[in-house]
């Protein structure tokens, strides 16, 4: 790990458990990392182990994916992301003019699905009806599927952050499972 990963990460779990309102203590006991570990990885001294970010993600409440650094800081390197976006999910432009923008193919009905979430969010933001910080923490949070238990099928919590889909996300989910299943021809 070089010592800019570190540091972006080290700064990345300082401002979440800040945003928390979290003391490093208070984080460390949540999390059962010891202090001065958790200091290190802030510090940007140390990059955690995954089994340590998945602690951490468990005590802020926050998705494991909100701590991935893509280390994408170019338009190259941003084009080529979406070129491969849409080999794998069907992420499409739509149009030659401005404003520029997106679209996805019926082949994947959870990113257009999480698409229409970010969407709807980001019009809230823009709205004034809620705040940057309420904007980042659903962003940091955000899982666009109803979660099953694999024994039983029943729906259960997310591990991380402890939430269920609810509102427009929720029927958005349900209307994604439907989607797929007619798809692949199970309905």
């Amino acid at each position: 790990m070089d010592d800019l990963q570190r540091r972006l990460m080290g700064k990345r779990i300082r401002d979440l458990r800040q945003r928390r309102g979290l003391t490093q203590r208070e984080l460390s006991e949540l999390s059962g990392l010891s202090e001065s570990a958790l200091r290190s990885y802030e510090l940007g001294d140390r990059f955690p182990k995954s089994t340590h970010l998945l602690s951490i993600a468990r005590a802020l409440k926050v998705r494991p994916e909100a701590f991935e650094d893509h280390d994408i800081t170019t338009v190259d390197q941003v084009i080529h992301v979406l070129f491969n976006l849409e080999d794998q999910f069907g992420l499409v432009p739509n149009g030659e003019g401005m404003p520029a923008g997106l679209t996805v193919e019926m082949t994947s009905s959870d990113l257009s699905k999480a698409l229409r979430d970010w969407g709807r969010r980001r019009g809230q933001l823009e709205a004034g009806e809620i705040s940057d910080d309420e904007y980042l923490d659903w962003k940091d949070a955000y899982q666009p599927r109803i979660l099953l238990d694999p024994v039983t099928g029943e729906e259960i919590d997310d591990p991380y952050t402890g939430r269920r889909l609810e509102g427009a996300e929720r029927e958005g989910a349900s209307r994604a499972v439907r989607t797929m299943r007619w798809l692949n021809g199970d309905v």
